[in-house]
Formats: C-alpha cells, structure tokens, sequence
C-alpha cells in the first residue's frame, strides 16, 4: 500500500484510472439503456395481457349468455304460444316482460312474411313445403 494520495500519482496512472471509469461509465450507461428497454417491453406484454384478458371475458360472457339464450329461448316460446291460447293475464304478462327484456339487451325476434328470401344467417329451415324455393312460405 502506498501513502500518496491520488492527486499525488502520475499523470499516466491518472489517466489509466480516467479511462477505466469512462468505460465502466459507457458500460453502465449501456446496461441502463437495455434495462429501460426491457421495462418498456414487460410494460407493453403486460399491457397486450390484460387487454387479451378482457377481450376473452368479453367473449366469454357473450358465449354464456348465447348458450342460455339457446336452450332456454325454446322453452318460453312455447310459454308464448300456450299463452296466446291462455286467458291468463299474468302469465301473457311475465311472458311479454321476458322478451322486452330481451329486446332491450340487443335480441330481437325475426319475423318474415312469407316471399322473404331465406337467408341462412337469421332463418332457421324447419321444413320443406310447397311454394316458391327459397323463399320463406310460413314462420314458425
């Protein structure tokens, strides 16, 4: 061990000392610059994750809801039809509040006259009859 001090050094070993420290500086700068990038990346997965998440809730929510719609749907418009047989007011009425309900969340039911065109993305072919092919000849 030496007693000077470090402005007693030469000015080589001075100089040594300055670049040694420069490029650790350059190295920690670099290393600096690859960890905030780094952290923009985490940032921006975590961001596309959470989106991805919502979207799939959203999708799967929407799926729920369609598979009840699905096998419950038939069964109340059965309930309608009976009802419209029925002098039953209250039940016209539960009846009725469902499928306001229904229309009021987006679902609203398809009626075509008879002569409409079929159109596979909102008609259901329940049966052949005689008319016109293609054409909706009854609703059901």
């Amino acid at each position: 061990m030496s007693d000077k001090k470090d402005n007693d050094l030469p000015l080589g070993e001075l100089a040594e000392q300055v670049e040694s420290l420069e490029a650790q500086t350059l190295e920690l700068q670099d290393q600096l610059g690859q960890s905030e990038e780094a952290k923009i990346r985490a940032l921006a997965d975590l961001q596309n994750f959470q989106r991805r998440q919502a979207e799939d809730r959203m999708k799967w929510s929407s799926l729920a809801v369609t598979e009840f719609l699905k096998k419950a749907l038939p069964s109340f418009l059965e309930l309608q039809l009976g009802a419209e047989h029925s002098s039953d007011e209250a039940v016209k009425s539960v009846i009725a509040k469902f499928f306001q309900n229904l229309e009021s969340q987006g679902l609203s039911q398809i009626s075509p006259e008879p002569g409409v065109t079929i159109d596979p993305e909102q008609h259901e072919v329940l049966m052949a009859a005689e008319g016109k092919p293609g054409t909706v000849v009854q609703c059901l």
